[in-house]
């Protein structure tokens, strides 16, 4: 077989064949030829128009020396110590117009799968992936993202956060992954960047707790942060022998109360939840409120304690809407009275992220080397 022929059927794509055809008709000898097609792997991989980026972050010295002469060929992209040093590469991209179809953040990873880089320079990115800000503005839509990094898709969590962050799906291999023959250990897996919200819950708790003698109300619960929510009370015309205007009455008791948390970082959805111990109080300062509360119940003939009937009737106006409580929190104000049980939402796993669909298992390994 002809030189020219045997360089024909070693070229995959028809495109190379037709751009360096000439160069490899003259050429003198296999290594000649060769240094062509390294030459145009290189524009391939590195002009502003190619479709694959490979960023690779390597520890040992001798990957150091494997992996950049991997880039001499063209397979891998870049060869970085540390995410600074990618990053100014990334900016370079980004101003070039580069859309690339492939992007490939090659690194260790420590078991548990809660990173997705690990660089050598001692940078860990875990449980955060803050770092993909700066690859942001390299991702399309159909952009192909996977992480090399070994037990990167153990948590499922890091995977999806990933997706979110770059607004595209990704890939990463769980357990061991071996770049020799591009296979992992437990399979590889996909998140993509829907949107979901949890509506599975674990406990459901009462949003609030009368006393069973008196007005005061305990453990209003909050879906909301707010350590300084403000309670203001509306009584209807007619509900006391004395009109009462509106008032403010003081929360106490204040405390935080998680609504949920996540496996992936630890991080917690804060409630507040407080009590109203001074509402018959607060009513009872309205001048000549008290003493005619009093002679309407000896006109009705209710001999029992006073001040036990004043609790109850409040509590009892409070529950029939006819004394308004509003709570002003989180931005925006709630009827006491229209607050929904609460709940635990349930925690976000592997199990949920694979049930809803979210994620999922691969066949085979998302990209090729070659």
């Amino acid at each position: 077989m002809k030189l020219t022929e045997t360089f024909r059927t070693i070229i995959a794509e028809q495109k190379w064949y037709e751009a360096v055809k000439d160069s490899l008709t003259i050429a003198a000898s296999p290594v000649i030829g060769s240094v062509v097609l390294l030459k145009k792997a290189m524009q391939l991989y590195r002009g502003p128009n190619f479709e694959k980026i490979r960023l690779i972050f390597p520890l040992a010295d001798w990957e150091v020396t494997a992996v950049t002469f991997l880039q001499k060929l063209g397979i891998v992209t870049g060869v970085y110590t540390s995410l600074a040093d990618a990053k100014k590469y990334v900016n370079t991209l980004v101003k070039s117009g580069a859309k690339p179809k492939e992007i490939v953040i090659g690194s260790h990873g420590p078991s548990g799968g809660d990173s997705l880089l690990m660089t050598r320079e001692g940078e860990r990115f875990m449980f955060d992936n803050s770092f993909l800000t700066s690859f942001k503005p390299l991702v399309q839509p159909d952009t192909k993202v996977f992480f090399t990094a070994c037990y990167g898709a153990d948590s499922l969590l890091a995977l999806k956060d990933a997706a979110d962050k770059l607004g595209t799906t990704v890939y990463g291999a769980s357990g061991v992954y071996n770049y020799i023959t591009n296979k992992a250990q437990k399979g590889f897996y996909w998140c993509s960047a829907k949107d979901y919200e949890v509506s599975e819950t674990d406990n459901t708790y009462e949003p609030y707790k009368f006393s069973d003698t008196s007005a005061v109300i305990n453990n209003i619960m909050l879906p909301v942060d707010d350590r300084e929510p403000i309670v203001n009370v509306t009584i209807k015309d007619g509900v006391f022998p004395v009109n009462v205007p509106p008032f403010k009455t003081e929360a106490s008791d204040l405390t935080s109360w998680d609504i949920g948390s996540s496996s992936y970082d630890g991080s917690k959805k804060v409630g507040t939840s407080f009590s109203l111990m001074n509402i018959e109080s607060d009513i009872a300062r309205v001048p000549g409120l008290y003493n005619a509360f009093l002679d309407r119940l000896q006109k009705k003939g209710i001999t029992m304690d006073a001040s036990q009937f004043y609790g109850a009737y409040i509590k009892k106006k409070i529950q029939s809407g006819d004394i308004k409580i509003s709570i002003n929190a989180g931005g925006r104000a709630t009827d006491l009275m229209a607050l929904k049980p609460v709940a635990d939402v349930k925690d976000v796993d592997n199990e949920y992220l694979l049930k809803n669909k979210l994620c999922g298992k691969m066949n085979k390994a998302p990209i090729s080397w070659l």
